[in-house]
């Protein structure tokens, strides 16, 4: 059977496939949400799946659990988070992370007086954050002109 590719990503289709290659990005160069105090991110974002870096300062405190309906799994690169995931509670030191099944209540903050750097895996895209990757899309639009102008 052809394999056929599916459009890219419009201005009246954001969220939908990116252009088929390969990107590299920086961290400080992207954009970064500050979401409240003691908490930032920015995400990025394949056809399937989207991956948020999140950035929780000392003295953050959760305010409460949340769910969604799907997967995440949440890695923790540097400090520690104290999970609660359907009522249980699981301390995440760095080089640790946690599956947390689609449609459980969670909820997450620092403990201790580092700094945690937590990456967030979520699959399929988590469409309520799109908007963090928006920057992909406006990428694509650029460069298809730029393309189309080349002679």
């Amino acid at each position: 059977m052809p394999h056929s590719t599916p459009p890219r990503s419009t201005p009246d289709r954001p969220g939908g496939p990116l252009e088929p290659r390969p990107r590299s990005y920086r961290f400080v160069d992207l954009p970064r949400e500050v979401v409240r105090e003691g908490l930032s991110r920015l995400a990025v974002r394949g056809d399937d799946s989207l991956v948020t870096v999140n950035w929780f300062e000392p003295g953050f405190t959760t305010r409460g659990p949340h769910s969604h309906p799907f997967d995440q799994l949440s890695f923790v690169f540097a400090g520690t988070l104290e999970f609660t995931v359907g009522g249980e509670r699981f301390i995440q030191p760095a080089g640790s992370v946690l599956r947390i099944p689609a449609g459980v209540p969670h909820c997450a903050q620092p403990v201790g007086d580092e700094q945690v750097l937590n990456v967030d895996v979520f699959a399929p895209v988590r469409e309520d954050f799109l908007y963090l990757t928006d920057y992909q899309n406006a990428e694509d639009r650029t460069e298809t002109r730029t393309e189309k102008d080349a002679p």
